[in-house]
């Protein structure tokens, strides 16, 4: 049986964060977001729409936010984790293709690449890039690495070293996943351009994660096994989370 928590890593959009929880919070009840230094009331934006919060004083970027909320949600009985981002590019009507390809794989991983004339150009070739160079380095069947809408099995996840910064950590998700024998699914998402401030950098992201993949494949920080929910809270220390401010996602 499914059970499945969101989890938004987010900075500085509080114009956005909150259509994203609510639209989330159609298809998953429970949605937290991570917090990670905003200071333009994100936070405040994400519990009024319904979400639960961890907040981070300082900016730290996306790998250490992904850590924080996955300390938080892999410590429940949560079958799948749902990952998307906070600023309005993940569509979250999207959220149900996830839902129902997750029966038959445990990574299903959302595919961007399909409609390239909805991609900047520059955006295009470099996502498409970092995604065959990639799959040439793991032999892993991938579509689009470098998206961050994705839904991961729990047991997998904790199961994980995560050690990424930034925008490597989507890709080390990927590779210590197909390491672990993960069955891997792809969804088309659809992907909204509007003009709103991406926090990636194109060309040195993309350097950067595929010179980080390389590292991630031979770490051997992974568990043999699922600890499990319970012996997930001894192991790991989880940040405080703030409660929603309404029940919107109810």
């Amino acid at each position: 049986m499914l059970s499945i928590a969101a989890l938004i890593p987010a900075y500085n959009c509080a114009d956005r964060v909150g259509s994203v929880v609510r639209g989330v919070g159609k298809y998953v009840p429970d949605v937290l977001v991570v917090d990670d230094g905003s200071t333009d009331g994100t936070g405040d934006a994400a519990r009024a729409a319904g979400a639960s919060l961890v907040v981070h004083p300082a900016n730290r970027g996306k790998g250490p936010a992904v850590r924080s909320g996955l300390a938080v949600l892999l410590g429940q009985a949560y079958s799948h984790i749902l990952m998307l981002d906070a600023d309005g590019q993940h569509d979250p009507d999207d959220a149900q293709r996830f839902l129902e390809a997750a029966p038959e794989a445990d990574f299903v991983l959302g595919n961007r690449l399909w409609n390239r004339e909805a991609i900047p150009a520059r955006r295009f070739w470099t996502n498409f890039i970092g995604t065959r160079a990639l799959q040439l380095m793991t032999g892993f069947p991938l579509e689009d690495s470098q998206c961050g809408y994705r839904l991961v099995a729990s047991p997998f996840l904790r199961r994980m070293g995560l050690v990424g910064n930034r925008y490597s950590v989507d890709t080390e998700i990927i590779v210590r996943a197909g390491k672990l024998r993960a069955r891997f699914a792809h969804v088309p998402v659809r992907v909204i351009y509007d003009g709103a401030a991406s926090h990636y950098r194109p060309m040195q992201d993309t350097v950067h994660i595929v010179l980080s993949a390389a590292r991630f494949k031979v770490d051997e920080g992974d568990l043999r096994n699922d600890p499990g929910p319970e012996a997930w809270k001894r192991l790991v220390s989880a940040p405080a989370v703030v409660a929603p401010m309404t029940s919107a996602l109810a």
